[in-house]
Formats: structure tokens, C-alpha cells, sequence
């Protein structure tokens, strides 16, 4: 077996991500340090009641496929006890991913000229060790955000508070470099500007449980780059007893508006990305999210919730 394949396969069975141990079904001994995934902004364009699913690039409507790198995502859902220092399984949790496609667009918006789209959508039940495996493509860019994959992980039933887990997962701004000069991939064509995530007021937050530290810091992908593909791992930690919180810079938290960025975000860039590299911006701006629901087969929906992207 070449080496590729055997960090692919390490990579599927949790054996990387975030640095945040591996997915077992029974309780095991969590590595030194560990916390709770840290919870962020959920967004404007979370749509409950989607479909059940692995591959998330077709639309069900027209049977089209969204173009670009795939990306295979393998999600470990944990619950973590940090002063015990043992992690579990969390056995059916749901874990919900949306993002844009090549061209920033994000499916079932209007405002996007989408409505009635479901690619890039989904979700998919936890197995007894916690995994969940999805099929996707490489998120492009739009003005105003970082490239992000938005996630969501729900366990109906326990308390308010700590039913649910919001967070976003980024990529190396390397990596992301070579994926959108690519001439072989859709991105290069839509030449959308990039937001270095020095600038992104998500990925800028601060996170509760490391003081010092940005959110985005915790929240990057490990990933494997194979010749027409990315293989990746990410473990999602919940700990109900200290969750890690984020406020963002330019929003005073997750869904609330709030002053500018306390001053010039850190560092240069790490390089050109292709077309125009962009700072702080508004974007498309806020709006407040539809009413929840959708077709019968998703998770049981939340209500509306009003989020900044």
C-alpha cells in the first residue's frame, strides 16, 4: 500500500483532525488539553429539513451535479468530559453540512437565484462510533467571508443549550491558492475575490476556552491532497458542562451586529490568491432565515433564527 492511501485510510477511520484524538465508540482516555469544539456564527442560509444524505453535490431537482474538487469529509461526533478526560461516541447525533458552491452561491436562496435548489446540502445520523462520511466539493469564494463549510451538529432531546453545536471548518489559504488557479477546476473561471482569514470576522473570533487564541485557529482541516480529490477528518468535541464559545469581531457575537474589528488584522497575507484579495467587507449582508421546516425526512426543525453569514 503506498502512502497516500495509507494516510487516506488513517484520515477516514478519525485518525486525524483538528489534533483532537480519535472517534471510539466506547469511553477512551481524551489527550491532554482537549475542549469543546467551538461554537460560531450558524449563518443566514442554514435550511432545516434537508435530505438524508452522503453525497451532497447532486440536486435532487434536476439530477445536476455541482462541478469542482471533491472533497471526501468524514465528520466523528465525541462527547467529551474534560476534567474526566475521556471521550464517547455520541451515537445518532445529526450532523448537518451547507456551504456555496464553485461560484459562491448557496442552494434554496432566492436572493442568491437559487431558490428551489438543494445541492451542497445535507445531513447524516451518527453511527455507534460517532462517524459521519459526506461527499462534497471544495467551497468557492464570494465577497465578505473566508471560504467556510458550515456544520451543525443537533442531538434532539437533551436540555436547551446543549441540543446543538454550530460551528464552520476552513481550509489552508495555501492549499485553497492552488485549488482556485487550477485551470481544470471551475473556480479560476468565476475569478470571485478571497478574504484572507486574517480578515474574516469568524475565523478572527475569539474562542472561550483558549484565551489568546482565534476560533479559526482550532477550526482549520487537516486534509489530504490526492490527484482529484481531498480526503479529510474532523473531530466535533462537545463537552456539555464547558462549551466554547466565539464572539466575533465585527459582529459582537454569534448573530449580533457589532463595532469594527478592533484594529488592523494580524500579519500579511500569505500570498496572492487569484483575482482581487480582499479585506473586511459587508458582503451580501444580513438576512433573517426563513421559516424552518422543508419535506418530510429531515431533522425536526429549530424555527427561524436570525444569523450573521
Amino acid at each position: 500500500m503506498d502512502s497516500k492511501s495509507l494516510r487516506r485510510r488513517q484520515l477516514l477511520r478519525g485518525g486525524a483532525g483538528l489534533g483532537l484524538g480519535l472517534a471510539v465508540p466506547a469511553l477512551q482516555a481524551a489527550p491532554a488539553l482537549l475542549h469543546s469544539t467551538v461554537d460560531v456564527t450558524e449563518g443566514p442560509y442554514f435550511l432545516d429539513g434537508q435530505l438524508k444524505r452522503t453525497d451532497l453535490r447532486v440536486d435532487p431537482g434536476d439530477g445536476s451535479v455541482q462541478a469542482g474538487l471533491p472533497l471526501h469529509l468524514s465528520i466523528a461526533v465525541l462527547g467529551l468530559d474534560s476534567a474526566a478526560g475521556v471521550t464517547r461516541a455520541l451515537s445518532g447525533a445529526t450532523v448537518d453540512l451547507w456551504h456555496c458552491n464553485a461560484a459562491g452561491l448557496y442552494a434554496g436562496e432566492a436572493s442568491e437565484g437559487t431558490a428551489g435548489a438543494r445541492f451542497l446540502r445535507g445531513w447524516q445520523p451518527a453511527d455507534a462510533q460517532g462517524r459521519t462520511q459526506f461527499t462534497t466539493i471544495v467551497p468557492g469564494a464570494y465577497p465578505g467571508r473566508t471560504p467556510h463549510i458550515h456544520c451543525m451538529v443537533r442531538r434532539f432531546g437533551e436540555p436547551a443549550g446543549q441540543d446543538a453545536l454550530t460551528t464552520q471548518l476552513f481550509f489552508d489559504e495555501a492549499l485553497l491558492r492552488r485549488i482556485y488557479a487550477d485551470a481544470q477546476l471551475p473556480y479560476r473561471a468565476h475569478a470571485r475575490p478571497v478574504m484572507r482569514q486574517a480578515d474574516d470576522p469568524v475565523f478572527q473570533g475569539t474562542d472561550s476556552c483558549r484565551p489568546g487564541h482565534v476560533a479559526g485557529e482550532s477550526l482549520l482541516l487537516k486534509v489530504v491532497r490526492e490527484p482529484d480529490q481531498l480526503v479529510a477528518h474532523v473531530d466535533v468535541l462537545i463537552d456539555a458542562d464547558r462549551r466554547c464559545r466565539s464572539r466575533e469581531p465585527r459582529f459582537g457575537g454569534p448573530g449580533m451586529f457589532g463595532g469594527p474589528p478592533p484594529g488592523p488584522p494580524p500579519g500579511p497575507p500569505p500570498g496572492p490568491f487569484p483575482g482581487p484579495f480582499t479585506g473586511p467587507s459587508p458582503g451580501r449582508g444580513w438576512q433573517p432565515v426563513g421559516p424552518a421546516g422543508g419535506p418530510p425526512g429531515g431533522p425536526p426543525g429549530r424555527g427561524p433564527t436570525p444569523r450573521t453569514r
